[in-house]
C-alpha cells in the first residue's frame, strides 16, 4: 500500500525557478543546469519504481513511502521505504544511461554513454550502507527491531550493468517484486499493530528537506537573480500591474493571482523573509499598499509591526 505517494520535490521547484531566474551568463548557471537535469532524471526514475509498486502484490501488509527524510546521526533522505511485518526496505533509485561500472578503493561509480563519454558519481553502495545503519539506529530507539535490507535500483533497461558491486543488490524495476517475495518471512518480528505504529511514526517523524533560499546554498548573489513576477503563459518575468490584475507586455496574457508563484520563487530562491520593500523590489511594485495586501493574503507567517514587519514562508511539503 502507498502512504506516501510521488511528489515532485520542493528541491526540484527551487531548481526549476532558480534556473529560469539566473542570468545565463552567470558561471554557475551550466553546473546548476545539470544539477537540475540530474534530479529530472531521478525524479523520473523514482515515480517510475513508485508507479510500478502500486501494483505489487505480496502476501503480507507493506507500506511504501516516497522520499523520507529523518534524523538518525545526521540527515537521511531515502527514495523509496518499504516496511511490513517482517522487515524494511530502502529503495536508492538511480536513472543513469549508459554502461555502468562499480568500483572500490575509493568506491565509486562510473557510466561511459555510447559516444564514449565517460561520467562519475559518488557511490551508492556507501550511501545506502549509511541509511541502513542510521534507520537502524532510529528504529531502535523507538524499540522496534526489524532486518532492514537496502537495493541499487535502476528503473530503465537504458542502463547496461558491466561492472556490479561485490555486495549491494543491483536490481531493474522489473525485478523488485521478485526480491521482496524472496526475502524471510518467518516469525514476524512486529505485530500488525506495531506495523501501523511505525507507519505512523515515519509520516509523522519525516521532515521537510529546506535547503532554501538557494542563494545561499549555492553561495550565489541574490543580485544575480532575474526579479519581476512570472508570466503564467510565456514565462517573461515581468508582467505589469494593472489595477487588480497582472499583465504581460511580452504576450498580453493577463491573469490575477501571477504574482502567487513569484512570491514562492522569492523565499525559494531569493531571500528567507521578506519585508514590504523588498516585496515591492522583487514584483517590480510601486503601490505600498498594493504590496500589503499580497503579503497579507499569501499564507506568510508575519513578525514585526508596521514598518518593521516581515513575513516568512512555512513550507508543508
Amino acid at each position: 500500500m502507498i502512504v506516501k505517494p510521488y511528489t515532485q520535490t520542493l528541491y526540484m521547484e527551487a531548481l526549476i525557478s532558480l534556473n529560469k531566474r539566473l542570468h545565463k551568463s552567470h558561471p554557475k548557471y551550466l553546473s546548476l543546469r545539470e544539477e537540475l537535469h540530474r534530479n529530472i532524471a531521478g525524479n523520473i526514475g523514482e515515480e517510475a519504481v513508485m508507479n510500478f509498486l502500486e501494483k505489487v502484490n505480496l502476501p503480507y501488509k507493506f507500506y511504501a513511502f516516497h522520499n523520507i527524510s529523518l534524523y538518525g546521526e545526521s540527515l537521511i533522505q531515502m527514495d523509496i521505504l518499504l516496511i511490513s511485518q517482517y522487515y524494511a526496505v530502502i529503495l536508492e533509485v538511480k536513472n543513469i544511461q549508459g554502461e555502468i561500472e562499480f568500483k572500490s578503493h575509493p568506491f565509486q561509480l562510473s557510466r561511459t554513454l555510447a559516444t564514449g563519454e565517460r561520467h562519475s558519481f559518488e557511490s551508492p553502495e556507501i550511501q545506502l550502507q549509511e541509511y541502513i545503519y542510521q534507520l537502524n539506529g532510529i528504529f531502535k530507539e523507538t524499540g522496534i527491531s526489524i532486518p532492514i535490507y537496502g537495493a541499487v535500483v535502476f528503473p530503465f533497461t537504458s542502463s547496461y550493468m558491466k561492472t556490479p558491486p561485490g555486495k549491494t543488490t543491483i536490481l531493474f524495476r522489473n525485478e523488485i517484486r521478485f526480491y521482496l517475495r524472496n526475502l524471510g518471512t518467518q516469525n514476524p518480528p512486529l505485530s500488525l499493530e506495531d506495523l501501523n505504529n511505525l507507519k505512523n511514526f515515519i509520516l509523522n517523524k519525516t521532515i521537510i528537506y529546506n535547503p532554501f533560499p538557494l542563494t545561499q546554498r549555492y553561495l550565489i548573489h541574490p543580485n544575480d537573480i532575474i526579479i519581476g513576477v512570472e508570466c503564467t503563459s510565456c514565462n517573461f518575468a515581468g508582467m505589469k500591474k494593472v489595477a487588480r490584475h497582472w499583465i504581460c507586455p511580452r504576450c498580453k496574457n493577463v491573469s490575477n493571482d501571477a504574482h502567487d508563484q513569484t512570491i514562492k520563487d522569492y523565499f525559494l530562491v531569493y531571500k528567507n523573509s521578506i519585508s514590504n520593500k523588498e516585496c515591492r523590489h522583487f514584483l517590480k511594485l510601486n503601490n505600498i499598499h498594493e504590496a500589503t495586501r499580497i503579503l497579507k493574503n499569501a499564507n506568510l507567517i508575519k513578525t514585526g509591526k508596521y514598518k518593521d514587519a516581515s513575513y516568512k514562508m512555512h513550507f508543508t511539503h
